[in-house]
């Protein structure tokens, strides 16, 4: 029964007026514009996860961990481009996507990127040494958004 009624929604979602305006548009505001969104705002979290991920891992040690701060708000703002633009993009292929192993895996990779890197601009603070849960964290953390992008590339030949 809840599965039914989550591919009927799933479904309208799909083939809602918004939908087929972003997949069908001639307009380059609709499905190049929101992927070009997506990119700007996966390279702005990555980038930014990736540039602390390396401070704490001994890459540039005369930045000041304390200046790597400034990067943890471009993160939050690289998530929220990617978190509006993907919810865009799902809209508009929400039952094949759905259906699809890859995209869950994104997701779980997405969501464990974001855990790991808040509990990194948590720990990493902390001293003007990197404590070593700092370090560990770093490292999981540049595996998992690799793993997600690959992930995400791997949605258009995965179907």
């Amino acid at each position: 029964m809840i599965r039914r009624v989550m591919h009927a929604w799933l479904d309208s979602l799909q083939n809602s007026a918004f939908s087929q305006w972003v997949v069908g548009s001639d307009s380059i505001w609709a499905y190049p514009m929101i992927l070009t969104m997506h990119t700007v705002g996966l390279g702005i979290v990555v980038g930014a996860a990736a540039v602390l991920d390396l401070r704490l891992l001994g890459i540039g040690p005369g930045i000041p961990l304390s200046e790597m701060r400034r990067v943890v708000p471009l993160f939050w703002l690289g998530f929220f481009i990617n978190l509006v633009s993907g919810l865009m993009l799902f809209a508009s292929e929400a039952a094949d996507k759905a259906a699809q192993p890859v995209f869950l895996v994104k997701l779980l990779l997405v969501a464990i990127g974001v855990v790991v890197t808040s509990r990194i601009s948590n720990v990493a603070f902390a001293s003007a040494v990197p404590p070593l849960r700092a370090r560990s964290l770093a490292k999981v953390s540049l595996v998992v958004w690799a793993g997600a992008i690959v992930a995400g590339r791997l949605m258009a030949y995965l179907k």
